[in-house]
């Protein structure tokens, strides 16, 4: 079974930007804002969240908390223009397991994304205690 990655940004180009970089490794859904986002996390159970941080309606801190809420053992990647420690931080806290900063090289991603996959697969996403990382 494929992994699925649900891709959440305002941004057309840069929805179209990740699908084309996951779509070798793993099935893509996306998102354009939050609320859709929600609909396709309770809809659709994705393995893996890529998200937004800056976001029209739902900032991506408050998507992080209400998909957290619906799937604690989700991955949830954010991913930002922002390289604001704070925010980071706040993210982190929150429950999101890695912080990537834009632009992100095109492997780099696919490699973290990868590393996700395989570590949640192996733990069965029971812990909850995997470990936070800031790419960038």
């Amino acid at each position: 079974m494929a992994h699925k990655i649900l891709i959440v940004d305002d941004e057309p180009d840069s929805l179209m930007t990740l699908r084309c970089v996951l779509a070798p490794i793993c099935a893509v859904l996306e998102a354009p804002d939050g609320p859709e986002a929600l609909r396709l996390l309770a809809s659709e159970r994705p393995d893996l969240m890529l998200l937004d941080v800056e976001m029209p309606v739902l900032s991506g801190l408050a998507v992080l908390d209400s998909a957290l809420r619906l799937n604690p053992a989700l991955n949830v990647v954010m991913l930002t223009a922002q390289s604001d420690i704070a925010v980071a931080k706040a993210a982190l806290e929150r429950g999101a397991r890695a912080y990537i900063t834009k632009p992100v090289d095109a492997q780099r991603l696919r490699d973290v994304i990868t590393d996700f996959l395989r570590m949640s697969a192996r733990s069965g996403d029971s812990d909850g205690k995997r470990p936070w990382r800031v790419v960038g």
